[in-house]
């Protein structure tokens, strides 16, 4: 898995689900970008970038293939977004 390098937390005004946005580097080589956190009923969750499709439907546009890589970058941008409180 590549190492995060950075990450930052873009927050959002209003009272919305969407509490910020956020961008991870990786390796100081890629950047993604459009990563969500978000509120539900559940709390606070981490959404990748996604496109909305013809039918109307979603599709992540990145999304890590492992669940432990998964971990790696929510739990990095969870970190980020509480201390940029």
């Amino acid at each position: 898995m590549a190492e995060i390098t950075d990450v930052r937390i873009y927050r959002t005004k209003g009272n919305g689900n969407i509490k910020a946005y956020a961008s991870v580097s990786l390796d100081n080589e890629f950047v993604v970008k459009g990563i969500k956190v978000l509120e539900g009923e559940k709390g606070i969750w981490v959404g990748m970038p996604s496109r909305k499709t013809k039918d109307g439907s979603f599709q992540d546009v990145f999304h890590p293939v492992s669940k432990e890589a998964r971990d790696k970058i929510v739990n990095a941008v969870l970190k980020a977004y509480r201390e940029s409180e």
